[in-house]
């Protein structure tokens, strides 16, 4: 088994031998078995640089302290350095109202990644093998799921490896038996209570009924579909290029270029699931691209529009800002800075001969001639009924009617603010500035905002 362990990790390029590996070590057979390889190659030629981390979660009492002390020990026997840290799983379960799977899962890895930071390794290895991979696939499946559920535990993701994906539960008993090694069994395994175990105690062992080699099928599956997902993981990159851009924390995406993608629908739904929307959602945005613009959807932290030409997608929490700033800058060369709807916005007021009065035009910052503002000024969101007059124009205009004619979708709309002083209204902030503030040849001083 060395040897098949030994070329695994070559294969798959999990890490090189001078890198430094933590191991998580429950006690386990499945874990017992990796520490032990780990300690074979070693003691075949030193190659390996590695530790071992254990978690107790104090779910099982005195069982649980037996473990760590079992870990422990066999740690000393092997002459490997050992950490390990006790949490209290049910009280965090219940302040975050999670499982108590899904609370020992949180605290294991976020004290793991913290441990590796901490050792400066390089990697944590778990203990994951084949027959888990298997299992993941059928839940997923079970659950529903998309083409990237069905690839199982990846053996290599960020710091994390699984060395051990090449073995069956089959194969590690073997190995285990004729090395004679202990280990300790967790007594939840018999449970059903867990989903994952009620897949491995129930559904497996109906499914190799109708297939004895169930395990060996099921991994050329698996491998068939990691080579699926990585074609798919390739088209939709470029489908999400041909079809979505972002400007300043909003996205846009193309209808006609979606609909002209092929399996445009599925594809369409992978890449809402980074925005948060489900299956369903997905299914009626899609459904949407032939219909009117207006609709609305939402997911917790966004907000799509199906407009004319794109679907736009915006964080609502910043849209729902309504809070205004009063702002006073009475003193020349003051410069100032606020946080404001996501942005930090920066004020300075500048002498006349501090800038080039032959600038090229640009909506993102703004130039005002600070003689003919009324301090304090106000920064706030638009409102129905306001109005300016447009930079280089004589005539009043409703803002309304200004955004209509920029095409300004109706949630980007709520992203609007305007720079006010007495209720007139400077600037349309990244839009366009009003002609009774321009700078002339008698301006002395200036009122430099920008967007940074």
């Amino acid at each position: 088994m060395l040897h098949a362990f030994l070329t695994y990790i070559n294969e798959q390029k999990l890490f090189e031998p001078s890198e430094k590996v933590l191991l998580t070590v429950s006690g386990g057979k499945d874990s017992v078995a990796m520490l032990d390889l780990f300690c074979e190659a070693n003691r075949n030629d030193g190659r390996f640089r590695f530790s071992v981390a254990h978690c107790n979660f104090q779910l099982r009492g005195k069982d649980s302290d037996d473990d760590q002390i079992f870990v422990e020990n066999l740690c000393k026997e092997n002459k490997v350095v050992f950490h390990t840290k006790t949490f209290e799983t049910k009280t965090y379960a219940k302040k975050n109202k999670v499982s108590i799977e899904m609370a020992a899962r949180t605290l294991r890895y976020e004290w793991f990644e913290s441990i590796r930071q901490e050792l400066n390794c390089d990697y944590i290895a778990t203990a994951h093998h084949l027959n888990d991979s298997i299992e993941t696939v059928l839940l997923n499946l079970t659950k529903g799921t998309g083409i990237s559920g069905l690839k199982g535990i990846s053996a290599k993701k960020g710091h994390i490896i699984r060395p051990m994906l090449f073995a069956s539960r089959r194969e590690i008993d073997d190995y285990v038996t004729k090395k004679n090694l202990s280990w300790k069994e967790d007594s939840s395994n018999a449970s059903n209570d867990y989903q994952r175990n009620l897949i491995r105690n129930e559904v497996v062992p109906l499914l190799k009924k109708i297939n004895p080699n169930f395990d060996e099928t099921f991994a050329r599956n698996l491998e068939r579909f990691h080579s699926l997902e990585a074609d798919f993981r390739k088209n939709f990159n470029q489908f999400k290029t041909m079809v979505m851009r972002e400007e300043n924390g909003i996205y846009f995406l193309k209808i006609a270029n979606v609909k002209h993608w092929q399996s445009a629908n599925y594809y369409l739904e992978e890449l809402l699931k980074e925005f948060g929307f489900n299956y369903f959602q997905s299914k009626k945005i899609f459904n949407s691209l032939d219909r009117l613009s207006g609709k609305m959807f939402y997911s917790e932290h966004f907000t799509l529009l199906k407009d004319r030409e794109e679907l736009v997608i915006s964080p609502p929490s910043s849209s729902e800002q309504t809070k205004s700033i009063i702002i006073s800058l009475e003193e020349s060369n003051k410069e100032i800075t606020f946080d404001y709807f996501d942005n930090i916005i920066k004020f300075t007021v500048l002498n006349i001969e501090e800038i080039d009065t032959n600038f090229e035009r640009n909506n993102t910052i703004l130039f005002a001639d600070f003689d003919k503002i009324t301090f304090p000024i106000t920064l706030r969101k638009w409102q129905e009924g306001d109005w300016f007059i447009p930079l280089g124009m004589n005539g009043k205009k409703k803002i309304s009617d200004f955004l209509v004619d920029r095409k300004i979708s109706l949630n980007l709309k709520k992203r609007i603010f305007l720079l006010t002083s007495q209720d007139a209204t400077i600037w349309i902030i990244n839009h366009r500035a009003d002609n009774r503030f321009k700078l002339t040849d008698a301006t002395k001083k200036v009122l430099k905002v920008e967007v940074v």
